[in-house]
């Protein structure tokens, strides 16, 4: 390359860099203004502690399961106990939630493959309430939202037909925060971190789908709303004209996980749920 190739390329990224720049200046924030952990009443932390719930996940599953022990340590009260069904066994006695790592990140077909298994194997025979959660990596710009959504819709129909004995929840996708300078600079050349505008618009999209196909069924995990504080304090993005949701950076521990206090508001959606089911 000749001198003044190096100097055209040089200056051409300092422009890009500058532009990146600009575009993240001018992009709104997630608030970071305090999200209160709803209120649990006893009566639905007794529900939850009385169900044996059956909980397909990877990592933000973790930092959900954390925030279920720290709903109970806040109310004084002993955690539900957990059993760890990851390598096919079942339920331990006393278990209220078997849980289990399903899959790997980025497959969401093989993730409901897994987790059919899961159902049909030793740790659905004591389940009575079901769910498995996608994680964002499962979804993103290079994803079919309508193809992931149907054969999820075709997961649960073909579960719920063979397993009537256990209660299935849904869930939307978890979210990841805007995404920082730093990685909108390395996603301008080429290091792409699947967590951007586009990333969120088209988990919104898959969001959207399994809302209206289960919102009214009284069972969704509405995890993405949650997150995103949207009943409240919505953080809400357009892109392209599309509106999307981000999550509530007050909630993260990273551009993707919970911190103690997200972890707890989710699990607090997740012990209302479930504890409306028994009432």
């Amino acid at each position: 390359m000749t001198t003044r190739g190096r100097i055209w390329t040089t200056s051409a990224a300092a422009v890009a860099v500058l532009i990146a720049i600009g575009v993240w200046m001018m992009m709104p924030r997630a608030t970071t203004t305090e999200v209160a952990v709803p209120e649990v009443t006893p009566a639905e932390l007794d529900a939850f502690a009385g169900t044996t719930v059956l909980f397909g996940h990877q990592s933000v599953g973790a930092n959900i399961l954390d925030g279920i022990a720290g709903v109970y340590a806040d109310a004084g009260r002993a955690a539900p106990v957990v059993a760890d069904a990851t390598n096919g066994v079942g339920a331990a006695d006393g278990a209220s939630i078997v849980h289990a790592f399903v899959g790997v990140n980025g497959d969401p077909l093989g993730k409901f493959a897994a987790f059919r298994a899961l159902v049909d194997g030793p740790a659905g025979d004591a389940a009575s309430v079901a769910i498995v959660k996608l994680c964002y990596t499962d979804i993103t710009s290079d994803t079919d939202p309508v193809r992931v959504f149907e054969e999820y819709r075709a997961l649960m129909a073909d579960l719920e037909a063979r397993h009537p004995d256990i209660t299935f929840l849904y869930a939307t996708v978890p979210l990841t925060t805007d995404r920082s300078l730093g990685a909108n600079i390395k996603a301008l050349f080429g290091s792409d971190d699947r967590m951007g505008p586009a990333d969120n618009r088209v988990r919104a999209q898959y969001n959207a789908l399994i809302r209206a196909q289960y919102a009214d069924s009284g069972r969704l995990f509405d995890i993405a709303a949650v997150e995103s504080t949207m009943s409240t304090d919505p953080a809400v993005r357009t892109l392209d004209g599309e509106e999307y949701h981000v999550l509530n950076s007050a909630l993260s521990a990273d551009a993707g996980h919970l911190d103690q206090r997200g972890g707890r508001v989710v699990a607090a959606e997740m012990i209302r749920i479930v504890a409306g089911l028994r009432s």
